[in-house]
């Protein structure tokens, strides 16, 4: 079983932990987190130390995977996801079982997939994503690197994604439309028409 290191120590670090330990295919080695928190426990995992110290806490064997969670900005988990790759660090790709993920699609490294999402024929994920618990990424869709699909999102099919966008909660995208770079869809939304950049989406 090979040894991963979790970087982050939050809400949604919890979510990743629960998967990592049902596909059975890595071993936490421990958690990286804030300098104020070393040594603690956090689900049963020690938190090593901080960013700073990551080079002397993980081996060249080791799989790295970004743990922090994204809403308003995807910055901190680029950074990390950086690092990683800075440093050389194989990043890992997270796919929980009980998810449906066709052959035919395409999940790039640092991403993680969650419980009960749906991802079909043809779409493409990029790096360091969070598919999340029960969303549905529809045929020939393509979701830019470190986008966040949140809990029951529906991305119909052939909708572009711009990197860093998080799309909300409940949101239903409809088919074929564009969404920009670092938009951010609010909870709830139906979008039936393109977004540009660097917009928050709200209809009321």
């Amino acid at each position: 079983m090979r040894n991963i290191v979790l970087l982050g120590a939050g809400g949604h670090c919890k979510s990743c932990i629960e998967i990592i330990e049902n596909i059975g295919k890595y071993q936490i080695k421990g958690i990286i987190d804030k300098n104020n928190k070393i040594f603690e426990d956090f689900m049963g995992y020690k938190i090593l130390g901080s960013d700073d110290q990551l080079k002397d806490l993980i081996s060249e064997n080791d799989y790295g995977l970004v743990c922090v969670g994204q809403i308003k900005s995807p910055n901190i988990r680029i950074k990390l996801f950086n690092l990683l790759e800075h440093m050389s660090i194989k990043i890992a790709t997270i796919k929980s079982k009980n998810s449906i993920i066709s052959s035919n699609s395409t999940i790039k490294k640092g991403t993680i997939v969650m419980h009960n999402t749906i991802i079909n024929s043809g779409a493409e994920i990029g790096f360091n994503c969070i598919i999340n618990t029960g969303s549905i990424v529809e045929h020939d869709s393509i979701i830019g690197d470190h986008c966040h699909i949140s809990t029951g999102a529906i991305v119909n099919g052939n909708v572009h994604i711009g990197s860093g966008s998080f799309i909300g909660s409940g949101s239903i995208l409809k088919q074929g439309i564009n969404i920009g770079q670092r938009v951010i869809v609010s909870a709830g939304e139906k979008v039936m028409h393109n977004i540009p950049s660097n917009t928050i989406y709200k209809s009321s």
